[in-house]
């Protein structure tokens, strides 16, 4: 038997373990790793036993819940997964009286990135960002001297991404109507994985906003 025979490829809308790829393209970093991700279809896959699984398998994965500090904690640590070039500046900026934001940012063109993460579809996300979009603004003398050692072009409006595990049609609606800030939904998918939880950021493209995806 050939090579090819005994390492079968993947087309349309299946691969070689029987998963269901979508024909869409998936987001940043889920291409590669789709395949690690359970379907709903297979709950009996979840209580699999934990010993090793031989070589050349499918691994399994359930899916994994984080606390905010934990979700705060791996931003700051893997800022730049988010996007590329996204450079970490601050955490937990007290924004009195809308509370804090949770990352501040700046991206490869110098633009003051707000980062709000939520752990649960919430659409008090976009209200809690947009306040402190309002409290940047506001603010702004302060805040260049907060941060007057990073190279920050501050002629540039701040900017907004929103991090949760999921997006409602009412926020995404919303959102799509607000002129400012520019804002960019980003969903995460976390799973148990043998060294700590394993994060996968998606950032939602233009399309999927205006399907409600």
């Amino acid at each position: 038997m050939s090579d090819k025979d005994d390492n079968p490829t993947t087309s349309g809308s299946g691969n070689g373990d029987g998963v269901a790829r979508p024909d869409r393209p998936l987001g940043r970093g889920l291409e590669d790793v789709s395949h690690l991700f359970l379907s709903q279809r297979a709950p009996e896959a979840e209580r699999a036993s934990s010993a090793p699984a031989p070589r050349g398998s499918v691994a399994l994965f359930r899916r994994a819940s984080l606390s905010r500090d934990r979700l705060a904690a791996i931003l700051k640590e893997f800022i730049g997964a988010l996007e590329d070039g996204l450079k970490l500046i601050d955490a937990n900026v007290p924004c009195h009286p809308c509370g804090e934001i949770d990352v501040l940012a700046m991206s490869r063109t110098s633009q003051l990135t707000i980062i709000d993460a939520e752990t649960t579809a919430s659409d008090a996300l976009l209200l809690r960002g947009m306040g402190h979009f309002d409290w940047l603004v506001r603010n702004m003398p302060n805040v260049r001297r907060m941060y007057r050692e990073h190279s920050v072009n501050f002629s540039l409006a701040p900017r907004l991404l929103l991090l949760a595990p999921q997006f409602s049609v009412v926020l995404q609606s919303a959102a799509r109507h607000i002129p400012a800030p520019q804002i960019q939904c980003i969903r995460y998918h976390a799973v148990d994985a043998p060294g700590g939880p394993g994060i996968l950021f998606e950032p939602l493209s233009g399309e999927e906003r205006q399907a409600g995806g």
